[in-house]
């Protein structure tokens, strides 16, 4: 019988790739998207939409989710990336851009993995997609980096709390893959402060999954996946997001 996998944000970038990934080792995937699915059909392949900066539409997710069969795996990889200048200005539109980003990188993970308390598997694991800026924060992006450390610390709070059942990791991806839009002044400039210089593509990430996936041993960690760029000390804080 084929595993079942929930991809979260799997309809475009990183979670495509994944859910791509798993239908090919011949899981059954159920990928959550926001607005658009760039996934094609496959017999294997059940989609489920739902904004999840917005809680009534998380929770009504859950219910939708209370009626799948027992899941193998859960990848919590939906994000939420927005620089606090494009965040608005007033005390209303900052609450509302803080609230964006904590509804999608922590409320939505806990309500998900609460309402799938009774629908795992044995030997499941999860696996949550964080970012080095949960360790290492940019201050024009404070409600990115503030909320991927909730969820991180999050995740790590699940670890203990689904010890026996479930085994929970956190991955910390760099700039492992570049935008079309990301000019090569900007590649160039990211890659010299990476310890290992060139592009990594979102199968690092893919590769990050299948072991902790796989490895019965591995709880309760975080492994980065950033190409060195977090030791290597050369870290600026004023890269455009053009």
């Amino acid at each position: 019988m084929s595993k079942r996998i929930l991809i979260t944000g799997a309809g475009r970038r990183l979670g495509k790739v994944l859910a791509l990934h798993f239908l090919q080792q011949d899981w059954q995937v159920v990928g959550h998207y926001n607005t658009v699915s760039e996934l094609p059909d496959h017999d294997s392949l059940s989609l489920l939409q739902a904004n999840l900066a917005d809680t009534a539409d998380t929770l009504r997710l859950c219910q939708q989710l209370q009626h799948q069969p027992a899941f193998d795996a859960v990848i919590h990889n939906a994000s939420c990336f927005v620089p606090d200048a494009a965040g608005g200005h007033t005390p209303a539109e900052q609450a509302a851009h803080l609230t964006a980003h904590l509804n999608v990188h922590v409320v939505a993970p806990a309500l998900i993995t609460q309402c799938l308390e009774h629908h795992w598997n044995a030997g499941a694991a999860m696996v949550v997609l964080a970012d080095i800026y949960a360790d290492l924060p940019n201050q024009r992006f404070s409600a990115y980096c503030s909320s991927k450390a909730g969820l991180q610390n999050w995740a790590l709070s699940m670890a203990q709390r689904l010890a026996g059942r479930v085994r929970v990791n956190v991955i910390q991806p760099g700039p492992i893959q570049f935008l079309p839009d990301h000019d090569d002044a900007y590649r160039q400039r990211v890659l010299s402060q990476s310890l290992v210089p060139h592009e990594l593509g979102y199968g690092a990430i893919v590769k990050a999954c299948d072991y902790l996936l796989d490895n019965e041993a591995v709880t309760g960690s975080v492994m980065r996946v950033d190409g060195g760029r977090f030791v290597a000390n050369r870290y600026d804080q004023t890269f455009s997001t053009d």
